[in-house]
């Protein structure tokens, strides 16, 4: 039986006006690309005739508001639920009245304050939040409680107590959810910033506790990755019948798997590679859904039925760490060593 699509996640562009220091892009060798008008038009098309697709997310691995094909997109995909996920700068520069009134739910980025944004993103902390208050304004003369806004906090050992003013700030703008989501390290010398253990997490977990307390203080509903590893788990595109379009056509599982690039898991270097179920220039949508490959994957994935790396006693002797291609049972995309699955990294 063919689950339903539920959720596209459409990357419109995997270019970007900014050069974060712990962005995945820093691993790619293909050159940016911006969706085609004319693989947009067929996107368009597509979308609109699946009766069980409630939510597209513009986002995925470049910067939304970069893409020419933002405004139409917004126009040509309403009656869906459509969902933002930005870095917030060029808010005020592409977002309308019209097209703040038609999404759902905006998320920006923000991962500390004043000198922490310009330190890893290049961004002054001043104007990203005047977006915020832009976006605000736009909804009282919309008279409508959408786009509804979130904030997504990258935390790590460098900016985690940056949280805590932040809160205050968002509180104030009247912003209600903020989305605690672990970094993901891509080089070795960054594998002592992460916050996560596999073992008991006590001192983080205190923190989560104080962090906890001050949101419920300031009126703030916090979204907070694991600490620890646990048994559980969970595979958010999987269980939400979701998938993932790149700006190139590409039908990809997940994040992970959208684009090349390599993750530090546990202090082990493992290199990513995009992997594809089919192309939108060769095949439709649904066709690349309900294909016997892409059904095989969901199923092996919704039941747990692939390994399990980082609680394994042979992994530190183990080839199929050093990248994606299979897992030990032979299957592929290798999945067993996912953090999003794991709940330490959290996607919208």
């Amino acid at each position: 039986m063919v689950c339903p699509l539920r959720k596209v996640y459409l990357e419109l562009t995997d270019a970007c006006n900014l050069d974060c220091r712990i962005c995945f892009r820093h691993q790619w060798v293909n050159e940016p690309m911006d969706m085609t008008q004319c693989l947009g038009e067929n996107v368009v098309k597509q979308l609109k005739s699946i009766s069980s697709l409630e939510t597209i997310v513009l986002g995925g691995m470049g910067e939304p508001l970069v893409s020419p094909l933002f405004p139409q997109m917004v126009k040509s995909l309403a009656g869906k639920e459509i969902l933002l996920t930005t870095n917030g700068t060029l808010i005020k520069e592409k977002l309308t009245k019209d097209m703040v009134a038609a999404i759902d739910l905006i998320v920006i980025s923000i991962d500390g304050m004043e000198n922490r944004m310009m330190q890893d993103r290049g961004v002054v902390f001043n104007e990203l939040i005047s977006s915020v208050d832009y976006l605000n304004q736009l909804k009282l003369e919309n008279k409508l409680g959408n786009p509804r806004l979130d904030i997504q906090f990258v935390a790590s050992r460098e900016n985690v107590h940056e949280i805590f003013p932040l809160m205050d700030l968002l509180a104030e703008k009247q912003i209600r959810n903020l989305v605690i989501s672990h970094f993901l390290p891509q080089h070795p010398d960054q594998a002592d910033d992460i916050l996560y253990q596999r073992y008991e997490n006590k001192p983080l977990k205190e923190l989560f506790h104080k962090i906890r307390n001050h949101s419920f203080k300031r009126g703030l509903r916090v979204q907070f990755p694991e600490a620890e590893l646990k048994t559980e788990r969970r595979c958010a595109f999987v269980s939400g019948n979701a998938t993932y379009i790149t700006s190139r056509g590409e039908v990809a599982p997940c994040y992970r798997f959208s684009h090349q690039g390599s993750e530090v898991v546990f202090g082990r270097f493992k290199t990513l590679k995009q992997f594809s179920f089919g192309n939108l220039a060769d095949k439709p949508l649904m066709e690349i859904w309900s294909s016997e490959a892409y059904l095989r994957f969901r199923n092996r994935i919704y039941n747990n039925h692939y390994p399990s790396c980082p609680d394994c006693d042979l992994v530190e002797g183990c080839s199929l760490i050093q990248d994606v291609d299979f897992d030990c049972n032979g299957e592929e995309p290798n999945c067993s060593d996912c953090l999003w699955a794991r709940k330490f990294v959290i996607c919208t």
